[in-house]
């Protein structure tokens, strides 16, 4: 650190990415909507200067690139080497659904240099056609891994989403429970801050909610004003900014009333080829 420059603020939990909002598969309440079809990826750079804003903040326990599908983003490999040389001691990940790898030849070399872990997420354990795609993809990612000294973590538990909202497509609607508390104590997404737009949010949720609400003509709607309204914390922002912005971000607020407050009785999808289909942006 140079003479003069304020110290950066250590997380004691990490920072997730998305570099596509586009995904190959349409699982069923994605908390990243990504099943809605959405569009677009990061270009690099713009990501570089939102990553060099915030390494000048923060220094985050973890950090995930991810999606949508990551390799449907052509500069994977760059924003991999971007993290790693922002941050060279956090522990680095890549989270994909693995039946793209082959999109980024640069991928295995890329992970075993930087040090960085590839996730592989099974998203169904019962859809035939999912599996016959997957379990193959899978089997060569294992092959690549050992070859190349990358560790590799399927994540078996992410065959399940559960609703985030009411409805689906147009007809989405936020819970509005008014017990903030107990939705962030029962929320997946808690300790999922994310870098979106040159801003920090508090989880997937609320960073996508407006490429979402948009898509189907929601953004107007009363009931989702209050969530809408929430601006993220800007990464030019002051360390006293990010200290407050941290602060509130790591406890309940109100825009938690977005969500259920149990995972009980809601909705568990388990394939991902079977669900409502609705129209690509």
């Amino acid at each position: 650190m140079d003479e003069g420059e304020e110290p950066r603020i250590q997380l004691a939990y990490g920072i997730e990415m998305d570099l596509a909002h586009i995904c190959n598969l349409h699982c069923r309440y994605c908390s990243h909507y990504s099943n809605y079809g959405l569009k677009g990826v990061v270009s690099i750079s713009d990501g570089i200067c939102w990553l060099g804003a915030l390494a000048k903040r923060v220094v985050p326990k973890t950090f995930y690139l991810q999606g949508g599908e990551p390799m449907l983003n052509p500069n994977l490999c760059e924003f991999i080497w971007a993290v790693r040389e922002f941050w060279p001691e956090t522990k680095l990940g890549v989270v994909s659904n693995g039946l793209l790898l082959d999109r980024q030849p640069d991928l295995w070399t890329t992970l075993a240099q930087t040090g960085a872990i590839l996730e592989i997420s099974r998203h169904s354990h019962t859809d035939d056609v999912y599996l016959k795609r997957f379990e193959p993809a899978v089997a060569a990612a294992r092959v690549a891994a050992q070859h190349h000294g990358v560790q590799l973590i399927v994540r078996e538990g992410y065959s399940t989403f559960y609703a985030t909202y009411r409805g689906e497509g147009p007809t989405m609607r936020p819970f509005n429970l008014g017990q903030p508390k107990e939705s962030w104590t029962n929320c997946c997404n808690r300790y999922c801050m994310n870098l979106h737009q040159g801003k920090l949010w508090k989880c997937p949720p609320i960073a996508f909610l407006k490429l979402v609400t948009a898509k189907f003509g929601l953004d107007t709607l009363p009931d989702w004003q209050p969530y809408l309204s929430y601006q993220g914390l800007d990464v030019e922002a002051s360390r006293h900014d990010y200290a407050v912005f941290l602060t509130k971000n790591a406890g309940p607020e109100a825009i938690c009333n977005m969500c259920p407050t149990t995972l009980d009785d809601l909705h568990y999808h388990t394939d991902v080829t079977t669900m409502p289909k609705f129209p690509s942006s």
